[in-house]
């Protein structure tokens, strides 16, 4: 044998000619942890784990019903589509409509079939609430 083939063969014999990998280079050192992938077949996390989830749970519920109350039926969602919480006046509207319109323009988004589908649904959302606040302005003079 030659020296660099008993330098290799030592080497090998470390690790019991098994094949071996740095440390901290697997897909496990990339993964996010998540609780619920613990087993618990003892239940010894028990319910305070899964109370805690559904805390969560209810806290985001109420979170999207807090958002979603008080605002008219018909605004729901053309004030998603503009990316806008109630309540808000009509120049944070027509600011917000604005730059939406100029970021999806099909002048500056030439060939892009999702920007002008979007261009036409910030469109649409503008009308209506151009129509909303156009009717409280009649009502109120």
């Amino acid at each position: 044998m030659t020296p660099g083939q008993i330098e290799a063969h030592l080497r090998a014999d470390v690790s019991w000619q098994r094949p071996s990998w740095k440390l901290g280079t697997g897909t496990a050192n990339k993964a996010e942890f998540n609780e619920e992938d613990i087993l618990d077949p003892l239940d010894i996390l028990g319910a305070t784990r899964h109370s805690r989830a559904e805390r969560a749970k209810d806290a985001a519920r109420q979170r999207a019903s807090a958002q979603t109350a008080g605002i008219p039926e018909p605004l729901r969602q053309p004030l998603a589509t503009l990316d806008l919480t109630w309540p808000v006046s009509f120049d944070e509207v027509k600011s917000r409509y604005r730059a939406l319109a100029r970021q999806h323009h099909p002048d500056a988004n030439i060939g892009d079939a999702k920007s002008e589908e979007r261009f036409k649904a910030i469109g649409s959302a503008y009308a209506a609430l151009r129509v909303h606040f156009t009717r409280q302005d009649d009502f109120v003079s």
